[in-house]
């Protein structure tokens, strides 16, 4: 049997269950990034691709661009993903449940009456 605390360090991260779990969810946020990146200058929301392709040094909006939406959609991947680490259950949700509907229940009718010039009147 072999020990555990003679692997190498990164050997012995990579079979750490936590540390998987954020690298494989940060990668996935990382390719949503940059396909919302690619969606955003492909489809030239508010003129975004003309203003870059136009600009002195193009490179510079685009990597801020691209940072800001790394760090947002990696923390809502991951953040995600840790949020459903305790289920069991598929579809989510808490346990509450609306009592069913009885269809041959009669239904009652209510009187609404409303007093007359009440209606736009703002005292």
């Amino acid at each position: 049997m072999v020990d555990k605390s003679s692997k190498p360090g990164l050997l012995r991260l990579l079979e750490d269950p936590l540390f998987r779990l954020l690298a494989v969810n940060g990668a996935a946020g990382i390719c949503v990034a940059f396909l919302v990146l690619g969606g955003i200058f492909w489809s030239n929301i508010g003129n975004l691709r003309v203003l870059v392709l136009n600009a002195e040094d193009p490179v510079l909006p685009v990597l801020m661009l691209a940072f800001a939406l790394v760090i947002t959609l990696v923390s809502v991947v991951v953040g995600s993903a840790i949020m459903l680490l305790g289920e069991t259950g598929r579809g989510g949700g808490t346990s509450f449940r609306l009592p069913p509907l009885r269809l041959g229940q009669q239904r009652q009718q209510a009187t609404v009456t409303v007093a007359a010039g009440s209606e736009g009147s703002s005292r």
